[in-house]
């Protein structure tokens, strides 16, 4: 669904509209700092009480920023969360301080790849994504590989794990923990069996060694999703919502400002939460600029009825 990039001279002319790209910049800083804001800090409320996350993080660009790069991250509730929520956080930094300031002491079960900023979480519960052990292996495997090739047959194993997640779809949580404890759970451990036997007999510093040692360094955090039924073998759906970002990176390149990626990202979310909920983003924004101006406090109390889950909301902005 295409929203209209009001941020474009070309689309106010159309209105027949004279309006600078200046004004119309400040207009999307000001009706965010003002309106938007606020029901993005709401939603982060509502996204930290909630017992399973993804997250993953992508590079931009911000010109004013002395580094070359600088990062948003996306933070989202998991797939068994009644209520989607899907939040961009940019931040010069990709260091573990970022998570930190934003999850705090969230205790739930955070999907995550591997990267050193999560470990500095104090109470979460990471859950390693078997996607990228399985991109792994598959990169190591030679060219016409034979099915005794090590590579291959590791590659085979995360193939097995994936290929039971797919029957196992429709089970309920506790359906689905109580079979990955029989099925999924030996298959694992003869999966680190494997990997712990073959690591002396493989080149060093190879794509294979680097692949077995990746999964012997975090084997706790890939077993990880086999405490809770609703927990998922990838992170993909963060992968997912992070392309999102790509996509529009692609067509507006860069930031002027932090201020401006700032603004961006908590528009952004707004749009991709929308979504989730089966709404008409244009729909939905242009709501909250007609209401909340007139609400006389912007609390938390008020905003609760302007979540893209409740009733009206679902009524008004389909």
């Amino acid at each position: 669904m295409k929203v209209p990039d009001y941020r474009q001279e070309s689309y106010w002319r159309k209105m027949g509209l004279n309006i600078s790209r200046q004004h119309l910049n400040n207009w999307g800083l000001k009706s965010t700092e003002y309106y938007f804001k606020p029901m993005y800090d709401l939603l982060k409320t509502k996204l930290l009480t909630q017992p399973v996350l993804h997250t993953d993080e992508t590079y931009y660009r911000v010109l004013e920023s002395e580094t070359a790069k600088t990062y948003y991250w996306v933070f989202l509730s998991g797939r068994h969360d009644k209520h989607g929520i899907a939040l961009y956080h940019h931040n010069p930094h990709r260091s573990g301080q970022v998570a930190l300031d934003f999850l705090g002491a969230y205790a739930g079960f955070l999907h995550c790849d591997m990267w050193q900023a999560y470990q500095r979480l104090p109470e979460a519960t990471l859950v390693g994504c078997w996607a990228h052990v399985r991109r792994k292996f598959f990169e190591a495997v030679p060219q016409n590989a034979s099915d005794k090739s090590i590579a291959k047959q590791g590659w085979k194993y995360c193939t097995q794990m994936f290929r039971l997640e797919k029957e196992w779809e429709h089970l309920s949580s506790e359906e689905r923990y109580q079979t990955r404890q029989e099925q999924l759970k030996p298959l694992m451990e003869d999966f680190f069996d494997r990997c712990r036997l073959q690591e002396i007999s493989v080149l060093p510093g190879s794509k294979l060694d680097r692949a077995i040692n990746y999964a012997l360094k975090h084997q706790e955090n890939f077993e990880h999703v086999l405490l809770d039924g609703r927990l998922e073998l990838s992170n993909n759906k963060a992968e997912r919502a992070v392309k999102s970002l790509v996509m529009g990176r692609k067509n507006w390149l860069f930031s002027q400002s932090f201020t401006g990626a700032q603004t961006s990202g908590i528009i952004l979310s707004l749009i991709e939460t929308a979504k989730r909920h089966g709404l008409d983003p244009e729909k939905y924004l242009n709501y909250l600029l007609q209401k909340l101006p007139n609400e006389e406090s912007l609390n938390s109390e008020a905003l609760e009825a302007y979540l893209p889950w409740q009733k009206e909301i679902q009524k008004i902005c389909k």
